[in-house]
């Protein structure tokens, strides 16, 4: 079974229309969680056009996430780039 990067969100976290999400279903989870030296801007472009952006960014920062959420790379919920 292939994974999406919706498959990676947490169920249970209250933000709105996850289901809107411009990542959800997206094929392609390993271009979220890129290495240091790989450039993010796949996910960027995603992000980008995403209608719940901000919700994204919150839930990384409040949550202590890492990989690329609304558009920025996190660290335990730091940005990092």
């Amino acid at each position: 079974m292939t994974m999406t990067l919706a498959d990676l969100l947490a169920p249970t976290y209250d933000a709105p229309d996850w289901d809107v999400a411009a990542c959800r279903g997206d094929a392609h989870p390993d271009r979220w969680f890129p290495d240091p030296s790989e450039d993010f801007d796949y996910a960027a472009r995603v992000c980008a056009r995403c209608p719940i952006l901000d919700a994204c960014r919150t839930y990384a920062a409040e949550d202590k996430q890492s990989g690329v959420w609304g558009g920025h790379e996190y660290r335990r919920g730091k940005i990092i780039r």
